[in-house]
């Protein structure tokens, strides 16, 4: 444990204990004014169209929005059109540090949501799912929709890294390699979801190859999953140019023989339509394995840097 981003934990709540303690302060002393209910409004909507300005911008709920509405309620309970008592104002607030503190003890130290396990959950997520498509996975559907939306909690998990050993170009790659991921997930659909298109005549010459294409996929696909479980992207991965080389010879075989001739002009074009999808997804695979070769997730991978 520990690392740039605790720090950054513990000084943010404490920016947010000193400025409750201000509330605090400022409480003790304005609480006669605010026995007005027109006053006691006035200063809630101040507050709150000022967060809401500031914060317009900032996708989701961030810890000073969330700050916000926790310290507004705080005030709103006090009920100030009644006489307040000092102790009562501070025990309120003090109340609100220490939750404060222990939820960003618990959080940071006990239990850390760390952005790079999220980043290495949804990638091993994604090539799971992946070689169940391949697979033949009957609930391709549902397969699909985790798919489509396991890239985005990724990307978002990349760009909240923030430790040393992850620098500015590691995380560009980071996004480019699930970008990528995204080219390869509709790749592998439209593979899965055209496959069977193949014309009978041709498919009993091809299926044999396009099988042993299916497996180096798979075995690719594997590769990539054991690179981020183990936290090393140092290692060879599968080459499939063979495999794809072999589908090459077959449909140069087929063509050879003019069999696609005998065919309806339909049928000809599912079939060179199904071995473009066998190289466009070859072709995504091996720009995946470029990408992660390239990364150095060993340097920040582990539960040491939150």
């Amino acid at each position: 444990l520990g690392g740039t981003s605790d720090l950054r934990g513990f000084q943010t709540a404490l920016r947010g204990s000193i400025i409750l303690s201000g509330c605090i302060v400022l409480l003790i002393f304005i609480t006669p004014l605010l026995t007005n209910y027109v006053t006691m409004n006035l200063v809630l909507f101040l507050v709150l169209f000022a967060t809401g300005f500031f914060t317009a911008k900032i996708p989701g709920l961030v810890f000073w929005s969330e700050f916000t509405f926790l310290t507004t309620s705080a005030f709103v309970a006090l009920n100030p059109q009644v006489p307040i008592s000092t102790p009562t104002i501070i025990d309120s607030f003090i109340g609100t540090i220490f939750g404060l503190g222990i939820a960003t003890v618990v959080s940071r130290l006990i239990w850390p949501l760390l952005p790079q396990r999220i980043l290495r959950d949804s990638l091993l997520a994604v090539f799971t799912q992946l070689r169940a498509l391949l697979g033949g996975e009957l609930q391709r559907e549902r397969v699909l929709t985790q798919l489509t939306n396991l890239p985005v909690e990724a990307v978002g998990a990349a760009r909240q890294i923030r430790i040393a050993g992850c620098s500015e170009e590691e995380r560009a790659k980071l996004v480019a390699l699930v970008r990528t991921l995204q080219t390869l997930i509709s790749r592998v659909g439209q593979l899965v979801s055209r496959r069977d298109l193949l014309p009978e005549l041709t498919e009993r010459i091809l299926r044999p190859q396009l099988e042993c294409l299916e497996i180096e996929f798979k075995q690719m696909l594997e590769a990539f999953a054991e690179c981020f479980y183990k936290g090393d992207c140092s290692r060879e991965f599968p080459a499939i140019q063979g495999a794809v080389t072999a589908m090459d010879y077959v449909v140069q075989q087929i063509r050879d023989r003019n069999l696609l001739g005998e065919l309806p002009p339909e049928a000809s074009l599912r079939f060179l339509d199904v071995v473009d999808r066998y190289h466009a997804t070859a072709d995504a695979l091996e720009e995946c394995g470029r990408l992660i070769g390239s990364l150095r997730i060993e340097r920040y991978w582990g539960d040491y840097g939150l």
